[in-house]
């Protein structure tokens, strides 16, 4: 499958066109990037790179060009990849373009946010491309009336990639990941059956100040939300607590454990700021 993918980065207004279709095709009307929005990013420092297959195009990714604490990083705003071409693996690769445009092009950081009880996004972010969360925002967009969002708070995880580092690197490389010392730490918020079995969320301790910890996480949101909206809400407000008393005292999440169970588990260490 790879060998018929190829990656293009977007250049001219008729390629624009396409990447609002493909947004369009993707999520719907209502979250889309318009042509002029991308066009001005695209010459300040910004960029848009799509997957084609057999010339038509099934991914795409769009990040602008960000300025914290004195420093420019850049903001990867949007991926999405429609849902036929979600197993080819795409969406790692168009965050490894991304990192090479941006390393080329002087940046040395990258972010971007996500649900936090999107595990597969976690799972991305985390093992394979070596991320790390410090940063819970509550109910970043407000309330959104689509599909994906509709009916929970918008929460997100702000994602930081340090382009360069040693633990970016190694993750991308398969080699950095220490699943059998994650599992030895202890579970925080837990989960059991609920009278509807479905997972629910199960604080077991307090966050304390371990090397790690573990904090639950359903395996598959979407569905939960479209089956038990209460049941999806329970998680959301029990991660959002454990996730911002645990940043407050400086853990940071590192990877995601997962399990054969409905749950996943978020893996948050101890770490000093500026660590990757």
């Amino acid at each position: 499958m790879q060998r018929e993918l190829e990656y293009r980065i977007m250049m001219t207004a008729p390629q624009m066109v396409e990447m609002e279709d493909l947004q369009r095709r993707i999520w719907g009307a209502s979250s889309i990037s318009p042509v002029p929005q991308l066009m001005a990013a695209i010459h300040n420092g910004g960029v848009v790179i799509a997957a084609y297959h057999e010339e038509k195009p099934v991914g795409f990714c769009y990040g602008f060009a960000g300025f914290k604490e004195g420093k420019a990083h850049l903001c990867s705003h949007m991926l999405g990849i429609l849902p036929e071409y979600r197993d080819w693996g795409i969406g790692k690769q168009l965050k490894l373009c991304q990192r090479e445009w941006a390393m080329e092009n002087g940046y040395e950081k990258m972010t971007w946010t996500y649900d936090p009880l999107e595990a597969r996004n976690a799972y991305l972010n985390l093992c394979k491309l070596g991320g790390t969360v410090r940063t819970y925002m509550e109910s970043y967009y407000g309330d959104m009336g689509d599909g994906i969002n509709k009916g929970m708070p918008t929460d997100r995880f702000l994602l930081e990639w340090e382009l360069g580092s040693e633990r970016v690197k190694s993750t991308i490389q398969g080699t950095s990941l220490e699943q059998s010392k994650w599992r030895g730490y202890p579970v925080v918020l837990d989960w059991e059956e609920n009278e509807r079995q479905q997972p629910r969320p199960v604080i077991r301790q307090g966050v304390g100040a371990h090397d790690g910890i573990l904090l639950s996480v359903p395996a598959a949101i979407q569905k939960m939300k479209q089956e038990h909206l209460d049941t999806a809400m329970e998680w959301r407000l029990a991660l959002r607590s454990l996730c911002k008393e645990a940043f407050s005292k400086g853990y940071a999440v590192m990877g995601l454990v997962k399990n054969d169970d409905p749950v996943h588990a978020y893996v948050l260490e101890r770490s000093v700021k500026g660590e990757a």
